[in-house]
């Protein structure tokens, strides 16, 4: 950037020395030119250079932020992934309450908790309860619908939540809510 700046004051002074008009004037402030040059050099490099130096050290923080944010994207997915494998085994695995899925740093296993968080850098919680349905339409009942529910036991509602601590940002949030079913279920006609 700075060569670019030197030389386009390089040709701006080679164009005023060849027109002539300026060139007389030019030869008696010589010395005057230089300290002109000199003055926009100076305040073009305290411009830039602080400028260059605060982008490139916010990139780097973006890009470690993220990093982490997908990691994290990475780990609620796991949760899920885990969730799901428990459902498959056993719906009654996942019982109403709040725990917390820990892996296991000796085998790599999942473990899962309901008094201790994790050791990771992300805090893995998982809270499980029964779903609610639309008495009319057996529907999932959302948060802010209104009429009559009832609570479904063949249905999960599972909200996770992966919380972690930057270095440099106050606690960060990734939350997502799924809706599991006993889909092994016996059904009577």
């Amino acid at each position: 950037m700075q060569f670019i700046v030197i030389l386009l004051l390089l040709i701006l002074r080679g164009l005023l020395i060849k027109n002539k008009k300026i060139n007389h004037h030019c030869l008696k402030n010589r010395s005057g030119l230089s300290m002109v040059e000199l003055i926009i050099v100076t305040v073009l490099f305290m411009i830039l250079v602080p400028t260059s130096l605060a982008i490139f050290v916010g990139a780097r923080k973006i890009t470690g932020q993220s990093y982490i944010q997908h990691q994290a994207a990475i780990t609620s997915s796991e949760s899920s992934d885990i969730l799901h494998y428990m459902r498959n085994l056993d719906f009654d695995w996942l019982v109403n309450g709040t725990f917390f899925l820990i892996r296991n740093p000796g085998t790599g296993s999942w473990l899962v908790k309901s008094d201790l968080a994790d050791m990771d850098i992300f805090e893995r919680r998982v809270v499980v309860s029964d779903a609610r349905r639309h008495l009319s339409t057996n529907d999932i009942y959302f948060d802010g619908d209104t009429g009559v529910f009832y609570e479904d036991a063949n249905t999960k509602r599972v909200d996770v939540s992966v919380v972690w601590a930057p270095d440099y940002l106050p606690l960060d949030l990734l939350t997502h809510t799924l809706y599991i079913t006993n889909w092994q279920r016996v059904i009577t006609y």
